[in-house]
């Protein structure tokens, strides 16, 4: 059994999650981060993919609106020791819950046919900009000893490659961030829920026993933990030294 963490808020959304349970994706535009799944900064910054949309569909206006609707979810390999928490988004008094990871693969696998579900995420210095070696190009895959460019005109021709090169825009984040060691589970195109404008994201429901624990901090309010005693999920509370 490999364990898999997602750092939530200490609040009563979290112990619906919980309770349901589900995972909640949010959109792109709930991201405060500029350079995080942002399509069009992808597009602007990147010439010949600009130039690639537009032989495939007249404009990227198409493209765009898409985008607005993905669904993601963010995870760490690992559970961080706990001075590093604060540096996450609201970890000042949050919680890490444990997953099974094995089981969320299966679930997403059988149920939205998204094989090998969670995606790893490239840290880079300048995340929504792609290496090139022509105009024709962009830089695919890269090892410590080389380099993979692909040709534009060969993902333009292959649905996958597509929708590799659409996962690549939502997997690319600042190195400043590396300390998180993210994957993800990214929704989109058949997979999207629901594509109403007012709303910021989705519910999507795991299994129960996918859920292994919760991590606590010293700064977790008590009220919290009572209301996770109450979901009888064994309960890990960490010290500072931890």
């Amino acid at each position: 059994m490999t364990e898999i963490y997602r750092l939530r808020p200490a609040n009563d959304k979290t112990i619906e999650e919980l309770l349901e349970p589900y995972f909640w994706f949010s959109r792109p535009s709930e991201y405060k981060d500029i350079e995080d799944a942002n399509v069009f900064s992808f597009i602007e910054n990147n010439e010949s993919i600009k130039q690639s949309f537009i032989r495939l569909f007249g404009n990227y206006d198409k493209i765009l609106e898409q985008s607005k609707f993905v669904g993601i979810c963010c995870f760490t390999k690992i559970l961080p020791e706990i001075y590093i928490w604060r540096r996450f988004p609201k970890g000042h008094n949050g919680i890490f819950i444990a997953y099974d990871k094995d089981i969320i693969e299966k679930h997403f696998k059988s149920t939205y046919g998204l094989d090998n579900c969670f995606k790893k995420i490239e840290y880079l210095s300048n995340p929504t900009l792609f290496d090139n070696f022509s105009n024709y190009d962009i830089l695919w895959e890269e090892t410590k000893k080389s380099k993979l460019y692909k040709s534009l005109r060969e993902i333009e021709k292959d649905d996958k490659l597509r929708d590799e090169l659409f996962l690549k825009m939502f997997t690319k984040l600042n190195e400043t961030f590396s300390f998180q060691k993210e994957l993800r589970i990214i929704l989109g195109s058949r997979n999207i829920p629901d594509k109403s404008e007012d709303i910021i994201g989705y519910k999507i429901p795991i299994p129960k026993d996918a859920i292994l624990g919760v991590y606590t901090q010293p700064q977790t309010p008590t009220k919290t933990i009572n209301k996770i005693k109450k979901v009888n999920i064994e309960i890990h509370k960490l010290n500072k030294n931890d």
